[in-house]
C-alpha cells in the first residue's frame, strides 16, 4: 500500500496555462512530467471572473466546486451548472468557458490521462461518522472542508487539515472519520490503471 500526504502548506502557487489566472498546483505525475504531458495532475483554483479553461487534450477532468455558488461551464454546444460540492467529468480537451454566476468561485480539479486512467467514481463524504473508502489503483481524498482522520489498512491515521489531500494506492479499504461534526466535507475520486 503507497500513501502520500500532501498538505495544503506544500502546494505551488502558479499561472494558468493560459495566463488568465492562478492555480494550487498539488500534484503532478509521473516525476517529471510538465503540465503539456502528464498522467495524473490535481489543482486547485480561484475562479473570480469568466473566462476559458486550459485545454489539456487527452486527459479527463473531474471538477468539483469547492466554493462558491455556482459555475456555469459553457461548451458551446452544452451548458453544464457546476453546483456545490457536485464532481463533474468531461473531457478537458474541450476547454469551456468558465462563468461564476454568484460571485467567485473555486474549484478543485483531478486531470488523467485517458492511456494510462480511468475514471471509476466520484463522491462526496459528509460527517460525522466513519466511513469506507473502497480499495483502487488510485484514490484521491481531498479534505474540502473541516478536519479529517485517515487510517490505511495496518497504518497509522493521518491528520488531514482543511484542503490537504492524500493518494493511496490500496488493495484493501481505507477509513476515513470527520474530526468537527457535519459541516466537514471530503471528495473521493477513484481510478484504475489502464496499464497492460
Amino acid at each position: 500500500m503507497a500513501v502520500e500526504h500532501l498538505a495544503r502548506i506544500t502546494y505551488a502557487t502558479l499561472p494558468w496555462k493560459n495566463g488568465r489566472g492562478e492555480t494550487d498546483e498539488i500534484f503532478l505525475s509521473p516525476p517529471g512530467a510538465s503540465r503539456d504531458d502528464f498522467e495524473v495532475r490535481i489543482s486547485s483554483a480561484p475562479i473570480i471572473e469568466d473566462g476559458a479553461f486550459s485545454s489539456f487534450p487527452g486527459a479527463e477532468r473531474v471538477i468539483t466546486l469547492i466554493e462558491g455558488e455556482e459555475l456555469e461551464l459553457d461548451f458551446e454546444s452544452s451548458t453544464h451548472r457546476l453546483l456545490p460540492l457536485a464532481p463533474f467529468r468531461f473531457d478537458t480537451g474541450l476547454a469551456p468557458i468558465g462563468r461564476p454566476v454568484k460571485g467567485p468561485v473555486r474549484v478543485f480539479n483531478v486531470m488523467a490521462s485517458r492511456k494510462r486512467w480511468r475514471h471509476v467514481a466520484q463522491d462526496v463524504l459528509a460527517g460525522p461518522g466513519e466511513h469506507i473508502i473502497p480499495a483502487d489503483d488510485l484514490v484521491v481524498v481531498f479534505a474540502a472542508s473541516g478536519t479529517w482522520s485517515l487510517t490505511p489498512a495496518a497504518q497509522a491515521s493521518l491528520h488531514l487539515a482543511p484542503r490537504d489531500t492524500v493518494l493511496l494506492s490500496v488493495e484493501e479499504p481505507a477509513f476515513l472519520a470527520a474530526q468537527n461534526g457535519r459541516e466537514a466535507r471530503a471528495v473521493i475520486l477513484r481510478m484504475r490503471s489502464m496499464a497492460i
